[in-house]
């Protein structure tokens, strides 16, 4: 009796504390959805995105004096507004720094310059904004004007925006008779202004011709198309620039790079020059950072300065109005949430949440239906995996590496070594089969080394370690048994977790994984007939009744 009572006081603390998670879960889930319009589905469209550089500083330059080297001073440009994307809300963290943001002189660039008084090493700025496509805009539709000021003798396009030091070096070491021939040449070849800049963009992809590679070594960047054809058409009095910029995509938080590209006045406005099929049109296919030939960044007193540029599209109407517009600044839940975090952040966190999912499909595979599988995490690694490589590709992979590391540990159990020295040997041997397995899909043109490398390598050398200790106990059935059930429960796993709204439930609503922490443990309390066991036993009975009749 005492135990039977044990028992159900357990059961009913289980259960009072599941209600109690349940509860707080769904008042922060229901306040976040009402109060701060935050959407519940994913597919509430808004077109914004999420943009945010990150400045790593790691070292000093020994070639500055002690004043110079105790300093740092860093400018870095930013993104601009334009007819085609609004800068909604922008903010830094720049720990020590001294943060000033301005327009440049005679210049449509913004720049945020940086300075410190320290000697400290890796530092780290962030730049964070919320970029969002005007709700009216619709492509080639709406001129683009060139600016609200006066052109004077051209200096807000010209080439040279850049820096003095490159400006001399064309002074001095201009070469006129190869810019004479090539402008003639493209002369002779167009009918009009726009057919001429088309000439002058194409003899700018010339790699090989001597001409054009005399005239490159002046430029800063040698290697830009763009650049190129802009000095040209300036020696030519054609009103050109370069663009500097970055794509939108409508993908998940990815890194991007900047892309350069050519415009020219037209009239009163700007017309970007597409050379994929060699039309003028507004540009609005990037995002414009800043024109010119400049870096993105200069920098004094500091050197090895790593940006990345990390984009998330944002599908989301009440995230961009409640979190980045400051409607509900009021609202904590949002003030600290997950939102809130840097990008790189987020793309951890966006995986992460999603582990509890997995682990409470493995629970009630495993506790409810019976499911045999290698341990609880093998699966749910697995099936992260799975989001990188798919299905079609990540399941042989799998079953390949186990049955090689098998073969491998038989051999090494004749060794009869250790069991720490054979677990290295069998973490050892999975690294060098998956490093040859990579190599044989690139011969093969198979891009998909950097997805292999996402399997967890830990867990499929402790896998391979529990098969073959399960095979040596139990014999080859129920290894095979389990290894099918771990398999059979990544792909659940898998395809639950790469539903849309799975993720944006889980990382819009962290508060619901209380939900699944409630689910787990009265899960962990259940203690009847597992659902194979139902069907063995009935089958059993059945037998039974039988033989009696």
């Amino acid at each position: 009796m005492l135990g039977s009572g044990g028992t159900v006081n357990r059961t009913l603390r289980a259960l009072l504390l599941a209600l109690f998670l349940t509860a707080i879960g769904l008042a922060v889930f229901i306040n976040k959805l009402t109060a701060s319009d935050v959407p519940l589905f994913p597919n509430q469209a808004y077109r914004s995105w999420y943009v945010e550089a990150k400045l790593s500083v790691n070292s000093k330059q020994s070639l500055f004096s002690k004043e110079e080297a105790d300093s740092t001073t860093i400018q870095l440009y930013l993104p601009q507004a334009s007819e085609r994307y609004n800068i909604v809300d922008e903010d830094f963290t720049d720990g020590r720094f001294n943060r000033q943001v301005k327009t440049l002189e005679n210049s449509l660039n913004r720049v945020a310059v940086f300075t410190r008084q320290d000697n400290a090493d890796n530092k780290f700025i962030f730049y964070r904004a919320i970029v969002r496509r005007r709700d009216d805009a619709t492509p080639n539709t709406q001129e683009v004007p060139i600016s609200g000021r006066r052109l004077v003798d051209q200096e807000l396009v010209k080439f040279g925006e850049n820096t003095a030091r490159v400006q001399d070096n064309l002074k001095e070491n201009l070469p006129t008779a190869e810019i004479n021939a090539l402008l003639n040449e493209a002369k002779n070849k167009s009918s009009d202004r726009l057919s001429f800049v088309k000439q002058i963009y194409q003899i700018a992809l010339r790699t090989d011709d001597i001409r054009v590679q005399a005239i490159r070594r002046n430029l800063r960047n040698p290697e830009s198309s763009p650049e190129l054809a802009v000095f040209l058409l300036n020696q030519a009095k054609v009103t050109a620039r370069v663009g500097n910029g970055i794509l939108l995509r409508s993908q998940e938080v990815y890194s991007t790079d900047f892309i350069q590209w050519l415009e020219i006045q037209s009239g009163n406005r700007w017309l970007a020059f597409d050379p994929i099929d060699f039309s003028f049109r507004e540009q609005d296919r990037y995002l414009t950072w800043w024109y010119g030939s400049d870096r993105v960044l200069q920098a004094k007193g500091a050197s090895n300065i790593a940006l990345e540029v990390v984009v998330q599209p944002n599908t989301d109407k009440g995230l961009t109005n409640s979190i980045r517009e400051g409607k509900k600044a009021s609202n904590l839940l949002l003030d600290y949430s997950l939102f809130n975090l840097p990008l790189a952040n987020q793309r951890v966190f966006q995986v992460l949440v999603l582990v509890p999912i997995g682990a409470l499909i493995i629970s009630i595979l495993h506790q409810i239906i019976g499911l045999k599988t290698f341990g609880t995490f093998t699966p749910i690694l697995i099936a992260l995996s799975f989001r990188q490589t798919g299905l079609i590709v990540g399941i042989p992979l799998f079953i390949l590496v186990i049955i090689i590391g098998l073969l491998i540990r038989a051999y090494l159990n004749r060794l009869q070594l250790l069991i720490v020295p054979r677990l290295a040997a069998i973490l050892t041997a999975t690294v060098l089969i998956m490093a040859f397995l990579t190599i044989i899909m690139g011969h093969l043109n198979i891009n998909l080394g950097l997805s292999i490398s996402l399997f967890p390598i830990v867990i499929l050398a402790m896998t391979i370690e529990r098969a073959a200790v399960t095979w040596e106990e139990e014999g080859a059935k129920e290894t095979i048994i389990a290894g099918l059930g771990s398999l059979l429960a990544a792909v659940i796993g898998y395809l639950c977790i790469i539903n849309d709204y799975v993720q944006h439930l889980a990382f819009a609503f962290p508060e619901l994984l209380l939900l699944v922490l409630a689910l787990n443990i009265l899960v962990g309390r259940y203690n009847g007939y597992k659902l194979i066991e139902y069907f063995r036993f009935r089958s059993l009975q059945r037998q039974l009744n039988q033989t009696q009749g």
